[in-house]
């Protein structure tokens, strides 16, 4: 098949928008995806055309960051709005990679459901939450400011407001930069060359200042911010919904550098929550003004005015109530005006309207009308009293106000604090504020279950998005039916879910109600055909009156933790050893991660000999952490951090490339060292950009492809066996890379991958080598196992050789290479290239590529 051919389709196959754009963004190729999701002819999103059918605001964005140069960054992940033949807009999540030659390659997957549940963390819950509650601009922007140096560690926040007419910035929020700084900031014109913030407001696009002293940028106000000790500065323009420019957002920071990858994603995040907090909140301030207009303006003559007298009952009433609900003046006197309420308004109206003829203050309160078409609209009513010379009230003025968009408005905005879009269940931010009510108020202790379905990643991964939040509604809904009327069940995030159980005496109570819940929840889960895999995990724990809500959360969470350690489908009660084990976790990926950052990571070697010849082969690379402190460190120490996809994958590239900077040593002075194995991790395997990058690597240091070979063990077959495994390895495999399947024996499906998998080696594993050849261990396993090799055509390495005895049975009986303490131990490089050069002409090459045929 030829790259187009293939390119053609893998685009087929994604679920999601593909194309392909130069640096400027022209697009020269879209599949066929974007064509049914937009409802537009692919030739419409060639060149700039698609464009058309993304938000303005993300457009606006987009095109502030041309051109894109590889030299900045080579992977771009963003967000982005795309317009639905139905005119809804989609959020997606899209991934832009530099292929080289000013080339482009995109992938844009709709990810609108859980994208907009993110929208409600933490952070944009307070703030959405002050914007319903009327806080002022200046005291969002400065909260605003807050979050976002608590997002992003190391930033001095800054929000300049622009005024996209007059082109000048019209104020400046900043809590942690001095208040003068701040207010030098208004009438100050926008224009190249006026900071990081200036330039950004004006060009429209995102500018980032590395050094400060040095950013012709700053050449006329450097000396305001060098003096505070700040170096850099990254600065983001706030589009509004039309695409100008409404603010600034500054980050500054004290030392010369520019963002990470992942620092660039959060900065996109909160200049979209900037964008919504500032138009929202002048949205309400506009009402507010417009509320205020209108009582001092049109306080005679409101827009259905009304009298009553002292006891309530109604006077008056302006002719539009008849046109608007249908019912005459004369019926709406006295109490008839009840007759246009909502059934179920009327009850806490006549109470709120009790209670204000009895204070004498004044009334505000809000119900619905019945128009006179039968529909229902939200009406706010005010009143005053007018008093005598006594202070006796002698009437009541009051007017009805239509205010049924601003009460949908305000009423979603809620929503969206407090409950979770997709299942209809109350969010994280509700279910914090009922554990803290729960643990403050009880007397008894609560119950706390944390939920979440083993491998749902399989089923997004294997039927797409859609299919995973239908799973997901469903099973909130399984959730709800079985939870009892004193339980309180909230969704987390994900597939992680909450159950808060009052009435639990002791810890044997939690668990026989998490396992009866776990127990209804597989039964359910069983009756769906693309989610009968899934099994519920629970980790539960016990908490006390006045402990605090997040201490017992993160004992449930570690319980959970260790459920899905433990097994599918487990419950898990926390214990102290729980703790002791995510601290041994939390110290290993730490260890890991400063690991690969100090460049700790250091392959050691140990020989491969043909056990016919004694002729070295080559060497396994064997991981090793060569701690500045502790010395020479084994694997075991990082286990842990296998389980980090990120971190798995770091490292086994990180292998890859030592490995392959050693060989290139060693070809570079002519020492033939033989072929390398490397162990492969899970994640290695299923990345396509961890194959490129390997082969990228070998061709740089003009090694030959067969230089190096792959092992992969069974155990991560297991997890990880699919199509792109597969194409991944026959990938490795056509190039002439070596793939060896470790541990042999040990596994689950040996057969099935031998003839599945293009695989030209199998190492036997030395709990079937040791002791070989006496009673304890007459090695029918390793006999079949080499008899099954012969047939396939594979060549044979067995590990663990200590003896001589063992070596000469395996080479009696057919066993090609062996390795082990016997032939000599894991050594450093430079150990191992004087072990080669002692051997240097006692070295076989490994034909197994062209032997097998494959």
């Amino acid at each position: 098949m030829s790259v187009s051919q293939l390119f053609e389709t893998l685009t087929l196959a994604v679920p999601g928008l593909v194309w392909v754009s130069d640096a400027q963004g022209h697009v020269e190729f879209n599949n066929a995806q974007w064509s049914e999701f937009t409802g537009l002819p692919q030739e419409k999103g060639l060149g700039l055309g698609w464009l058309d059918s993304i938000h303005p605001a993300d457009a606006a964005a987009f095109r502030a960051q041309l051109p894109m140069h590889p030299d900045a960054f080579e992977n771009v992940q963003a967000e982005m709005r795309v317009r639905r033949y139905d005119g809804v807009y989609h959020r997606h999540l899209l991934n832009v990679r530099h292929v080289g030659d000013g080339k482009w390659v995109g992938c844009a997957i709709d990810a609108h459901e859980w994208l907009t549940a993110e929208l409600r963390d933490a952070t944009q819950g307070n703030i959405l939450e002050m914007v319903i509650g009327g806080v002022a601009l200046p005291h969002l922007l400065a909260e605003l400011c807050k979050a976002a140096e608590r997002q992003v560690p190391g930033a001095t926040c800054s929000i300049l407001l622009v005024d996209a007419v007059g082109g000048r910035f019209t104020a400046g929020f900043a809590p942690n930069l001095p208040n003068g700084l701040m207010a030098a900031v208004p009438n100050i014109k926008i224009a190249t060359g006026v900071g990081s913030c200036g330039t950004a407001a004006f060009e429209k696009r995102d500018v980032i200042s590395t050094d400060i002293g040095s950013d012709p940028l700053w050449d006329s106000w450097r000396q305001l911010v060098l003096p505070l000790g700040f170096q850099a500065c990254w600065s983001k323009p706030v589009f509004a919904a039309n695409g100008d420019v409404i603010a600034s957002f500054g980050f500054y920071f004290r030392d010369k550098r520019g963002p990470s990858p992942a620092e660039l994603q959060e900065l996109t995040r909160l200049r979209g929550l900037a964008s919504l907090a500032i138009e929202r909140a002048r949205m309400f301030e506009a009402l507010r003004e417009s509320e205020e207009h209108y009582r001092y303006t049109v306080e005679q003559n409101p827009q259905i005015p009304w009298t009553a007298d002292p006891r309530g009952q109604i006077l008056s009433v302006s002719s539009r109530w008849a046109e608007m609900t249908g019912i005459s003046q004369t019926d709406a006197l006295g109490n008839g005006w009840l007759q246009a309420l909502h059934p179920d308004d009327v009850a806490p109206t006549v109470e709120k309207w009790a209670e204000g003829q009895a204070s004498g203050e004044p009334v505000d309160f809000t119900y619905r009308i019945r128009l006179s078409t039968g529909q229902y609209r939200w009406a706010r009513a005010r009143a005053t009293a007018r008093r005598n010379e006594l202070g006796t009230i002698i009437k009541w003025y009051g007017a009805v106000e239509d205010i049924h968009e601003h009460h949908l408005a305000a009423e979603k905005l809620r929503r969206q604090v407090y409950e979770d879009e997709l299942t209809g269940l109350p969010n994280r931010r509700r279910f914090v504020e009922e554990l803290r009510r729960r643990l403050a108020s009880t007397h008894d202790p609560i119950g706390l279950m944390v939920l979440d379905m083993d491998d749902f990643k399989l089923v997004n991964d294997r039927y797409g998005h859609l299919t995973g939040d239908a799973v997901l509604r469903l099973f909130a809904r399984y959730l709800q039916r079985i939870v009892e009327p004193n339980e309180f069940v909230a969704r987390l995030s994900g597939d992680e879910f909450a159950i808060i159980c009052r009435h639990i005496s002791d810890d044997v109570c939690l668990v026989e109600r998490a396992q009866s819940i776990e127990a209804k929840l597989e039964a359910s889960l069983k009756g769906i055909k693309k989610a009968r895999s899934l099994r519920p995990s629970i980790g539960c724990a016990v908490g006390q009156r006045g402990e605090n809500p997040d201490e017992v959360f993160k004992r449930a969470d570690l319980a959970l933790y260790a459920a899905k350690s433990a097994g599918k489908g487990t419950v898990q009660l926390f214990n102290p050893a729980i703790r002791n084990a995510a601290s041994k976790r939390s110290r290993a990926l730490e260890l890991a991660r400063t690991a690969l950052r100090e460049d700790w990571i250091e392959p050691y070697y140990q020989p491969i000999l043909s056990l016919n010849h004694h002729c070295l082969r080559g060497f396994e690379a064997l991981l090793r952490i060569n701690h500045p402190e502790e010395g020479l460190l084994s694997p075991s120490v990082i286990d842990d951090a296998f389980d980090d996809p990120r971190l798995a994958d770091s490292i086994g590239l990180r292998m890859a490339q030592v490995v392959i900077e050693n060989l290139g040593l060693c070809a570079a002075e002519g020492l033939a060292f033989g072929q390398v194995s490397i162990n492969l991790a899970t994640e290695n395997i299923v990345n396509a950009a961890f194959v490129t990058s390997v082969l990228g690597m070998l061709d740089q240091k003009g090694l030959p492809h067969s230089a190096i070979k792959l092992e992969i063990t069974e155990r991560v077959l297991m997890a990880e066996v699919g199509e792109s495994v597969v194409e991944n390895l026959a990938r490795l495999r056509e190039s002439g890379v070596g793939i060896s399947l470790d541990d042999f024996g040990t596994g689950y499906a040996s057969l099935i991958h031998l003839q599945s998998l293009p695989v030209d080696e199998i190492k036997i594993d030395r709990s079937f080598v040791y002791g070989l050849g006496t009673n304890n261990n007459k090695g029918e396993i390793v006999r079949a196992m080499l008899g099954l090799a012969k047939a396939l055509n594979l060549t044979t390495v067995a590990e663990g050789i200590e003896a001589d005895a063992e070596a000469r049975v395996l080479r009696e009986w057919g066993c090609d290479y062996g390795q082990g303490y016997l032939f000599g131990k894991p050594m450093s490089f430079e150990a191992a290239s004087e072990y080669a050069l002692k051997r240097a002409t006692n070295i076989v090459v490994d034909n197994s590529y062209r032997r097998s045929g494959r």
